[in-house]
This record gives structure tokens, sequence and C-alpha cells, in this order.
């Protein structure tokens, strides 16, 4: 991977080639290893990442990483390079390939068996905003450094004004959170208990942060170990014979989807709402190259940068690469062979690459999603067959407050909560073939995000989910449709004059429409609170804003859009919609030309008319061939 922009030497030891495209193979396998070793070993490396990965979920303090599975775990070469993956969240893993030479850089080399490194800075790790820390463990293999272990996660808090780090109005970087540049928090083994001590009191709920750092390291080191016996039972070299072949491996298969492209240079652009200060939308503008092998995004077309949506350029990259996977063979090979194909020009100083100290807590969501929708865009027009309905964006307001009654024994302060259910997420777009997933959320999260149980959210917070469905009539049509709408209601049971609020710094496209790859635009996010009394008042993206005890707030999320023409969509499958509540018989005949009935009988008694149906669409595409 390359990139134009912030321009970084390399760190000593590591590869200085970085990003160099087409032409020649920069991985070049081998054919030392049997084809049976060579895939023990290669899902060995996998299965233990996956493994350390449970640890963590199992044993972690934090909401979000028990509960939404918000982290991501990868294996990197001496080089720190990407070699194989853990199968959580992509971002967590793919902005390895800008932030993890840049953590490694400032130690010159200097690694020992037992360190443990700490960084989230944006502007010197630069990989996303400041509440996914970024953990890193050299592993040493019979008395040599062999590879890095990566950890990525949202920790259950990084300071700030603001818990959660979705907060819309920071002054700048500094305001938003605790800004770390790469640490050994761990050396040799040795915690270093007052830079450790430092981090903790610049930290909400500390305990919890404490602890679920130390079960990172743990289960790193667990991994560590397992990696060891690979080496003792295959034998040093074997072991990176096999780490070099994964590498051609997903080189080879990445530049095979690119030469099914369309050559040339295609466009695609989406805005987010606004920045949180400025009252209007924000463009990510890309324009995608497709050479002999090799692409090029290049977003120097987007606005210069602005307030909390901007994206760090790890961020950036990672987004890039998400659109490309999203749009090959799932089963490519996703590490740095198919990085070397990719090269990103994103000039410093715009919204996706940042001059300090502009803010970023929004980058994942309020401009990562909008990037992702610009770089599908282009590349539908590169494979139209593979293009998609679109994917409704985040949707999830964060709650968060104290209970002034209730005192923590193990700091003897007052509680403070910070959660979301992730309930309000709307669904997914259909691509040829497929109907859209219900609820999956945006295309960004590439359905790795789990939503909590809405019973665990209502344990750690005083609010209750009253209403969480699905919206009749709510998903995009085509003869492949979308995911439907869903809309969720949730009452806040907050004991009168302790501070509870919603934070939408999380949340997008109320003002501008998530795109569909297919150029279809979806309907627009809804949110809102309801007073005691009635009364109604907006809940706008990119906002905090108070919520008083016995008010709920209602959120109303886009179904995905659909792919096709609706005529052509199996009559059978409309019909089972009809039966399954999701559209109406209205709706059936208006849009898809499918006639179901008697009227009048309920829904579970109509049955499909093939007679009158045919008839119906017919007609309708006689009508539209004219």
């Amino acid at each position: 991977m390359t990139h134009e922009g912030n321009t970084l030497e390399p760190i000593t030891g590591l590869r200085d080639d970085a990003g160099k495209s087409g032409g020649m193979s920069r991985f070049r396998g081998t054919t030392s290893v049997d084809p049976t070793t060579f895939s023990v070993v290669w899902n060995r490396l996998e299965s233990l990442l996956d493994d350390a990965g449970e640890k963590v979920l199992h044993a972690t303090q934090s909401y979000v990483l028990a509960l939404v599975r918000d982290f991501g775990l990868s294996w990197l070469n001496q080089n720190g390079e990407i070699v194989a993956a853990a199968a959580y969240i992509a971002r967590h893993i793919f902005t390895a390939a800008e932030s993890a030479q840049n953590m490694l850089r400032p130690f010159n080399g200097d690694f020992a068996p037992g360190d443990l490194i700490l960084g989230n800075d944006p502007y010197l790790v630069r990989s996303g905003h400041l509440s996914d820390w970024t953990f890193i463990k050299p592993v040493f293999c019979q008395g040599k450094l062999f590879g890095f272990l990566q950890f990525r996660g949202h920790m259950a808090d990084t300071g700030g004004s603001l818990p959660g780090g979705y907060g819309a109005d920071a002054y700048d970087v500094i305001a938003e959170g605790l800004n770390i540049p790469p640490l050994k928090i761990i050396k040799g083994g040795v915690l270093d208990k007052d830079l450790w001590a430092l981090v903790c009191r610049n930290v909400r709920n500390s305990k919890q942060v404490d602890m679920d750092v130390m079960l990172i390291d743990g289960a790193l080191a667990q991994a560590e170990k397992q990696i060891g016996k690979l080496v003792d039972k295959y034998g040093l070299g074997t072991v990176k014979a096999c780490m070099s072949e994964i590498m051609a491996a997903g080189e080879r298969a990445a530049r095979a989807e690119i030469l099914q492209m369309k050559r040339g240079t295609f466009s695609g652009e989406s805005a987010t709402d606004w920045d949180g200060t400025t009252d209007k939308p924000v463009w990510v503008r890309v324009d995608m190259t497709v050479g002999e092998g090799d692409l090029v995004f290049d977003f120097s077309r987007s606005d210069p940068q602005v307030s909390f949506v901007n994206s760090p350029l790890g961020n950036t990259i990672s987004i890039a690469m998400e659109s490309f996977y999203a749009f090959i063979d799932p089963m490519a090979p996703k590490n740095q062979g198919s990085f070397a194909l990719v090269r990103v020009i994103a000039p410093e100083g715009t919204v996706v690459n940042p001059r300090y100290p502009a803010t970023v807590g929004a980058c994942a969501i309020s401009v990562g999603e909008p990037m992702m929708e610009a770089c599908k865009i282009a590349l539908a027009q590169a494979l139209p067959e593979r293009a998609t309905g679109g994917f409704s964006r985040h949707g999830c307001p964060i709650v968060f407050g104290m209970d002034l009654d209730k005192i923590d024994p193990r700091t003897n302060s007052v509680k403070q909560y910070m959660a979301e259910t992730f309930a309000s997420d709307g669904s997914g777009g259909a691509m040829k073939g497929f109907d859209g997933w219900p609820g999956v959320g945006p295309g960004s999260f590439l359905a790795s995000f789990v939503r909590p149980d809405i019973e665990h959210f209502e344990s750690e917070v005083p609010f209750r989910v009253t209403r969480y469905e699905f919206v009749t009539d709510g998903e995009g049509a085509g003869e492949y449709r979308g995911g439907p709408a869903v809309f969720v209601e949730t009452v806040s049971d907050a004991k009168p004059g302790h501070p509870t609020s919603l934070m939408t710094g999380n949340t997008d496209g109320m003002i501008v429409a998530a795109r569909g790859a297919n150029g279809q635009d979806l309907s627009l996010l809804e949110m809102w609170i309801e007073g005691v009394d009635g009364s109604l008042r907006i809940l706008r993206t990119l906002a905090n804003e108070p919520i008083y005890p016995g008010e709920s707030f209602k959120v109303r999320a886009p179904g995905g859009g659909g792919w096709g023409d609706p005529l052509d969509r199996s009559a059978e499958s409309v019909w089972r919609d009809v039966i399954d509540g999701l559209v109406t018989p209205e709706r059936a005949r208006n849009i898809y030309g499918v006639v179901v009935g008697p009227d009048g009988m309920s829904v579970d008694q109509l049955q499909l008319d093939d007679t009158a149906t045919a008839s119906l669409r017919a007609s309708r595409k006689s009508q539209t061939i004219r």
C-alpha cells in the first residue's frame, strides 16, 4: 500500500519498498512447502488469532468489546505487514497496514520478549479516532524477533469532555480525549506503573480499562506461545516460507480480481450530513483508476478538513480496501499482498487526511460510510455485476450519564454509564441473486458487528426498549429487495436530577441519504424525542441532547436498497414478504405487480393470484417499453 499525503521514512529493519503496485509481484511465494503443511500453518495462524479474540470477548469489562465485538487482531511479519487476521471487525485489522509501522518506528528495532506497545494518537499512529487503542506485542521464536501480534479495539473510555468518543463539540483533538503516542507500557514483561497510572488517571472507568489492557496483554501472550509451538513443530524456515506464500496468494487473488474490471477512471461521491459545527454537508469524492492489475483511489477532490468527521490516513486506507474487498471473491485472502496493488492518494489538509489538531471522533461513521459509498459507486462502474443496493448508515444514539445513588466500591466514585443498543441500525442492500440482510447496519461494518442483548443493555443503563421491529413497506424494491427498515423506541427511566443525555455523534443520514453502488439513494434516517406531554423535538445527527425521566427517543432507520427491476422479482417471494408482514398487498400490487388476495382476508389467508399477476406485469412492462 502506498499513499500520497504525509510522508514517513521506513523504520529500521522494516521494508522500504511498501506499495509498489502493478508489474512484477512484490510478494514472492515459495514452492518449498508442501500444500498440506501450508494449509495447516495458514489455518493455525488464523485460528490462534480467533482464540485470542475469544479470550478477550468472554472476559472483557467493556460493553462494546464484549457485546458488539468492536475489535480486531492480526499477525504481522517482521516488516510489520499483515499476514493473517481474525474474523472480527475489518477496520481494526486493515488500519494496521498504515499504523503498524508508525507504532514500531519510534523504537528503532529495540524490542524484547514481554513488551507491549500501546498507541492511539490519530496523527502519530494514524489509524482512527481516539477510542480505538492499538496494541502491538513483539513475538520472539528461538531467540529471534519473528513478527508482531496486533490488537485494536474500542476501549471503555479514552478521556475527553464526554464519554464514548463521539462528542461533536470538542475544540481540538486534545479536547476529544487522551492522545497516546506509541509507548511501551510493558517492558520485558514488567508494567511501567508510573506511566500506566498516568493513563488510567485520565480515563473514566479506569478499573475497566486497566483490567481490559491486562486481559489483552494476556491474550496476546497466549497467542505468542501458540506461534512458538507452531515454529517448534514445523521449523522457523518453514513457517516463514508459509507466511510469504500467504501474502503472495493474497496478491495473486487480488490481481486476478482487478484484471476482471474495466480499465479506466471511474468516479463516485457521497456526503455526511454535517461536521457538528458548520451546518452543511461534507463531501468525499474519489476518482478510481483501474490499471493492469492495480488500483488507484484518488480522493484529491474531497472537501477540505472540517471538524469532528475528519478521517486519519489509516482509516481512509482501510475504507478503500474494505470497499475493494466487498467487490471481490469473498474467498480471496485479505492481507498485505492485496494491499500492495492499491494506491491511495489523500492530500494532507483534506477531510480524508487532516492536519493536526483537527478533531476526528466520527471518522469511522460520518465520513467513513460516505467514503465507502463513494468507493463502491466507482467500483460498480468497473465491475457492474457486483453492484449492490445501499446500506443504511449507523443510527443508534448513545446514552450516557451518571447514577448519583450508586457508588462503585472499586473506585469510591459514582456510577458512570455509556452504552448503545445497536438495535436501530437499518438494513443491508441487495445484490444480484441475494436479498439484503435485515438489520445488518452500515456497509463499512461488513456484517461483523453483533447486536447486544436488549436485556443486557437495560441492566447497564436506566433505559427500556419498548419497541424493536421491522417497518412494513420499508424495503428497497427490486428483483432482489433490500432488507426492511427498522423502528426502535427507548424510554428513559433515569432518576430526576441525575445527568442523562443522548449523544448522536455516531449517527448519519438525516440530511444526506445513504447511497447505493447502483446509484439509488435510500430514505432518510429519522430520530426524535417524545416528551411526557406528547411534545416532539427532533434529535439530529452529531449532537448532544439531554433526555429527562419518562421521555422516549425513537429511531426509524432506512431499509436497504434493492437490485434490479421489481417487476422481475419472484412472485412467490413477494407473496411470502406479504405473509411475513414486510410488504403490504397494496405495495405488492403497485410496486412489484403481484396480486395477492382475496381482499378483506387476514394476511395468513392471502393467496398468490398467478393469472392476475402475469396479466398485470405484462401490462406494466408493455407500458415501460412504449
